[in-house]
C-alpha cells in the first residue's frame, strides 16, 4: 500500500475513538451525585437560614413585647400634680367595667384576671393619668394633646387572644395587636403586707381579693410564654421551653 495516498492526518483520524456507552453512562452517574449533593447542600443552608431568620424575629418580638409591657405597667397609678392633687381624685373610682370585667377603685391603678396554676393566660389593666403635652404614651403609642393644662385618664388593658396574639385596648376601645406568637402571659402581683415600702410575696390576682391589696401592690412579674417557630421540626416543642420573666416596678404606688 502505498501511504502516499492516504495523508497523515488521515491516519490520525482513521484512529480516533469516541465514549462509550458504558462510560458516558458512568459519567452521568457521578454528574447526578455531585449534583444531588450540592442540592442537598443548598436545601440544608437554606433551612438554616430560615430557622436563623425565624428565631431573629423572635427576639425582636420578645423585646417589643417586654418593652411595651414594661413602660405602661411602671406608670400605673401616674397623675402629674400631686401638689394640687390626690390620687383618688385623680383617678377616680370606674364608671365602666374593663375588657376582662375588672374595675378600679379611687387611687387604684393596677388590676387583672388570672389565678396562678391554671391553663389560660391572665389579663393585667393598668391606668395613669397625662397632661396636655407631656409626652406620656399609652399601649398603643397614643399620647394626649387636649387643650393646654387639660387631662387625660388612660386605660391599658393587655390579654391574649385566640391567634396567641399579645393585644392592647385603650379605654375600653378595640384591642390592637402589638406581638404575634405569644402563646400564655401570667401575671403574679407583689403585695407590700407590712407596708415597709417593698413586697413581701407575690400572688395572682384571683388572690387579691380586696381594693386594699390591690393598693400595696409595689411590682408585677409578667411571664411570657413564646410559641416555638421551630415547633415542626424533628423534636421540636409547642412552644420555647424557656419563657420570658419580667419584674416591673410601679414606682407610682409608693
Amino acid at each position: 500500500m502505498n501511504s502516499s495516498k492516504f495523508p497523515l492526518r488521515h491516519v490520525r483520524h482513521l484512529h480516533q475513538q469516541g465514549l462509550s456507552l458504558v462510560e458516558l453512562m458512568v459519567a452521568i452517574t457521578i454528574s447526578l451525585f455531585i449534583a444531588l449533593g450540592l442540592s442537598l447542600l443548598y436545601a440544608n443552608m437554606k433551612s438554616a437560614f430560615n430557622s436563623q431568620d425565624q428565631m431573629a424575629q423572635l427576639q425582636d418580638a420578645e423585646r417589643l413585647a417586654v418593652t411595651m409591657l414594661t413602660t405602661t405597667v411602671q406608670s400605673a397609678a401616674y397623675f402629674p400634680n400631686p401638689v394640687a392633687n390626690t390620687r383618688a381624685v385623680a383617678l377616680p373610682a370606674s364608671a365602666t367595667a374593663n375588657p376582662d370585667g375588672t374595675s378600679f377603685a379611687a387611687g387604684q391603678g393596677i388590676t387583672g384576671t388570672g389565678a396562678q396554676g391554671s391553663s389560660g393566660s391572665h389579663t393585667i389593666d393598668v391606668r395613669f393619668q397625662s397632661v396636655s403635652g407631656d409626652g406620656l404614651m399609652n399601649c398603643q403609642g397614643q399620647t394626649y394633646t387636649g387643650a393646654a393644662g387639660t387631662t387625660q385618664v388612660w386605660v391599658n388593658s393587655f390579654s391574649i387572644d385566640t391567634n396567641n396574639e399579645l393585644q392592647c385596648a385603650v379605654n375600653g376601645g378595640t384591642p390592637v395587636v402589638l406581638v404575634n406568637n405569644v402563646a400564655k402571659m401570667t401575671v403574679l402581683y407583689g403585695v407590700d403586707v407590712n407596708a415597709d415600702g417593698y413586697a413581701d410575696s407575690y400572688l395572682d390576682a384571683t388572690t387579691i381579693t380586696t381594693a386594699n391589696l390591690w393598693a400595696s401592690v409595689r411590682s408585677a412579674q409578667i411571664t411570657l410564654t413564646f410559641v416555638n417557630p421551630l415547633a415542626s421540626q424533628t423534636g421540636g416543642s409547642a412552644t420555647l421551653p424557656t419563657p420570658w420573666v419580667q419584674t416591673i416596678a410601679l414606682q407610682n404606688m409608693l
